[in-house]
């Protein structure tokens, strides 16, 4: 039995049932038993959560959180562990980008979330996993210094051009409505290193669990990498195992099956 000593979660489709938008119980007693056993739980999520509210994991305590793909890191107190925002530069393609080819984005700062167009690809989006949609800006009135992560509001078509139009980006998808751009410097895996870093645990003996393409830099970087059911075909390639649906108890199945509980 893997001797597990971190955990690292992703929120959407991963706590949270895909359909009800709701954490399973099982998972919030999962995770409450595994910090009692002195394993460390951190949410690993693309979601903003100092910006409009922690959402479904309100309430809920973690050691730590790797937001915005690993952009914005920090503990329970607020102590700040990594603040990387994009160059304006790329912020200002992005920009560009969108007018010529017709498409919006939301912009995350660390305490604003906004949009600079509305449409019904971006109502689907915010839909599709039960958010409000936030506060439309133009472009003159973001802060182009402060932005941790640009969601173009596109189909997967888009993805390959974008990598190519801003090739200092990445470009992962976890929603069909949207693609999430990061730093090529970034990434989850290097939010999850940032903690690894912090605490003085090694990669080996993490396990992480998640269902995008935004979780397989974290899921190849642990020892024990973990796709729910229902996640991305890439997802499910780069783990070493896939759990049950997350209706079906996937994450508390997951941390018993490793004996993390």
């Amino acid at each position: 039995m893997p001797n597990i000593k971190a955990v690292f979660t992703d929120i959407d489709n991963t706590l949270t049932d895909p359909f009800t938008h709701q954490i399973p119980l099982s998972a919030v007693q999962a995770i409450q038993l595994a910090r009692q056993n002195g394993v460390k739980v951190i949410a690993a999520t693309g979601r903003n959560l100092t910006a409009n509210g922690a959402g479904p994991v309100s309430g809920m305590e973690f050691d730590g959180y790797v937001t915005v793909n690993g952009q914005y890191c920090y503990l329970p107190d607020g102590t700040t562990l990594r603040f990387a925002p994009f160059q304006r530069a790329w912020v200002e393609e992005s920009i560009r980008l969108g007018v010529e080819h017709g498409f919006f984005a939301s912009y995350h700062q660390r305490d604003l979330i906004s949009i600079n167009g509305f449409n019904d690809g971006v109502q689907k989006f915010y839909d599709s996993f039960n958010s409000p949609v936030p506060p439309l800006l133009s472009t003159e009135e973001i802060d182009k210094d402060q932005i941790l992560s640009i969601i173009p509001f596109v189909h997967e078509d888009m993805d390959d051009f974008l990598r190519q139009a801003l090739p200092d980006c990445q470009a992962v998808r976890w929603n069909p409505h949207s693609v999430d751009l990061a730093p090529k410097s970034g990434g989850k895996d290097v939010g999850i290193q940032t903690f690894l870093d912090h605490f003085g645990i090694k990669a080996e003996d993490c396990l992480a669990i998640g269902d995008g393409g935004n979780d397989v830099s974290m899921l190849k970087m642990v020892g024990i990498g973990v796709a729910v059911g229902g996640a991305r075909s890439e997802t499910k390639a780069a783990a070493d195992f896939i759990a049950p649906e997350v209706k079906d108890d996937a994450v508390y199945k997951t941390f018993k099956q490793f004996g993390v509980i």
